[in-house]
């Protein structure tokens, strides 16, 4: 039977699930430089999936054009803003825990996105070792007594990502949008028809569309993600939700 149907592409899912792969492999490195890049990319990821996520939620308003391109200028959170205002005629709380968790998520995002240069002064500890070789290190002057004032002395990067920074951004992104819907009043199965790309051939089933790596992805994963602003669980043979 040949017949014509609608899909709708969406690339949260996507962009999520790869965010959580990156840290995966940022945890498994031993490679601290690598652990270190993997892991900025996974923060980046997260900080995409926001973004997409945001757009996603804005396909629930009909716009016009002209208030459509109006709206893509906002930032991230004015898009929830917008959408929560829209739907429950409610702000986004500005001094929600998960709100500003999500808030300097973004901040730290555009500093790696648009870094600037910016000159400080430190003080640096220069020692020669007995194989000849020079090393630099800074020196906290102002730690308490009895902790170690030395620190590494990184040339382009002072604050050395690591996996656990990947899991902790990933854990504010699934936070926050746990929180959005429940603000929303939404349940998962709402959410979701906006989340994942979704089309009209299904009978008698779910119209959400997925790659099964996806899935057992975050379902690998979702002791530390709890993921409730999706589903995840029953929709691949042979998963079961953990007790």
């Amino acid at each position: 039977m040949l017949r014509e149907v609608t899909l709708s592409e969406n690339n949260f899912l996507l962009i999520f699930s790869d965010a959580v792969l990156l840290y995966e492999a940022a945890a498994a490195c031993e490679n601290t430089d690598l652990n270190s890049a993997m892991a900025k990319s996974a923060v980046l990821f997260v900080n995409y999936a926001i973004e997409a996520a945001a757009n996603s939620f804005l396909e629930s308003i009909e716009l016009t054009k002209a208030l459509r391109e109006k709206i893509d200028k906002f930032t991230t959170i004015e898009k929830y803003d917008f959408v929560l205002q829209w739907h429950t005629n409610h702000h986004l709380d500005a001094g929600d825990s998960d709100v500003q968790a999500v808030k300097n998520l973004i901040k730290n995002r555009n500093a790696m996105v648009h870094p600037k240069v910016v000159n400080r002064s430190i003080s640096v500890e220069t020692e020669t070792g007995e194989d000849g070789t020079v090393s630099h290190t800074a020196v906290n002057k102002n730690l308490k007594k009895g902790t170690d004032p030395k620190s590494k002395l990184l040339s382009n990067d002072p604050e050395l990502y690591t996996h656990k920074d990947a899991k902790a951004a990933l854990q504010v992104m699934t936070s926050f949008l746990n929180a959005f819907v429940h603000w929303w009043g939404i349940d998962f199965k709402v959410a979701e028809n906006f989340l994942f790309q979704t089309w009209d051939g299904s009978i008698n089933a779910r119209q959400v569309m997925f790659r099964p790596n996806q899935i057992l992805t975050l379902i690998r994963n979702n002791d530390f993600l709890n993921i409730q602003f999706i589903g995840i669980y029953g929709m691949l043979k042979n998963d079961e939700k953990p007790a």
